[in-house]
């Protein structure tokens, strides 16, 4: 099948699934070809092999999410590995490297330890823009060998270190902690293509969604951790607040919202 006639069909196929059908295809195309988007209008005339591109477009048609099938997911000003070992980053996730960065460079902080590093996006990005040790945790030995992957990408094994266990279990106390971790209500519906695809274990935690946040607080008070950045549900605000006067955390707090003016995360210091 020629390139042109592709894009025709495979945007017909998707059009009533995805929001931005043409602009699907041809990531999936070039994808497909290892080529630029902005090199398909050069190969038109070209042959593709149309089952390798018809099995792309039916893993899409069933809400596989493109970043699984395409192994790539741009965040902050990079462009990362993924595979369904891990969580796929969402933008709002930017917000949290920008607040932890300004929290670096205005105390000179030197050693970081991230909670849950899925991807790595979070610790590469940040130790990208700033001269900091990481140290970084994860259950899943799947979503570790996908961080490792993209530290490997960046050239970044002298600055972040990463472990397979819980919280900060082997990790050394660090002066700023960072995490996104999972928040989600178990009883919350969510859509089928994240709940099909994406890890669990990085999206659900128990009681409405805040126990971890709730341990990972406790952590922050039992090692005395001067700051921490963390991503929280749009509806947890309250919750923090609470259990941070129950165990009295002496620590300043502030939240920050989101692109869409929804709670979504706090800042200690």
């Amino acid at each position: 099948m020629l390139i042109t006639k592709a894009l025709l069909w495979g945007q017909k196929e998707l059009k009533d699934i995805v929001e931005r059908p043409r602009l699907e295809v041809e990531i999936l195309l070039s994808f497909m070809l290892n080529c630029r988007r902005e090199d398909l209008i050069l190969k038109q005339i070209e042959d593709i092999d149309f089952d390798i591109f018809k099995e792309l477009i039916n893993r899409r048609k069933n809400l596989e999410p493109i970043e699984y099938i395409t192994n790539s997911v741009s965040f902050y000003k990079y462009n990362f590995f993924i595979n369904k070992g891990a969580l796929i980053p969402r933008p709002e996730s930017e917000i949290l490297v920008e607040k932890a960065i300004g929290l670096i460079k205005k105390h000179n902080i030197k050693s970081v330890a991230e909670i849950g590093v899925g991807s790595g996006v979070l610790s590469i990005s940040i130790a990208k823009e700033c001269d900091v040790e990481i140290e970084a945790s994860d259950i899943s030995k799947e979503a570790i060998e996908v961080a490792k992957k993209n530290i490997e990408k960046f050239k970044l094994e002298d600055k972040i270190v990463i472990k397979n266990c819980s919280m900060l279990d082997c990790l050394d106390t660090p002066e700023l902690l960072i995490s996104n971790p999972p928040y989600i209500d178990p009883e919350f519906k969510l859509e089928k293509n994240i709940l099909d695809y994406e890890p669990h274990c990085a999206l659900f935690a128990p009681k409405g969604g805040v126990e971890i946040l709730h341990n990972i607080l406790d952590i922050i008070k039992e090692k005395r951790i001067k700051y921490a950045v963390c991503e929280m549900g749009y509806d947890q605000r309250e919750s923090i607040k609470e259990y941070i006067l129950k165990i009295n955390l002496d620590r300043e707090i502030s939240f920050y919202k989101d692109i869409s003016g929804h709670d979504r995360g706090f800042v200690l210091h």
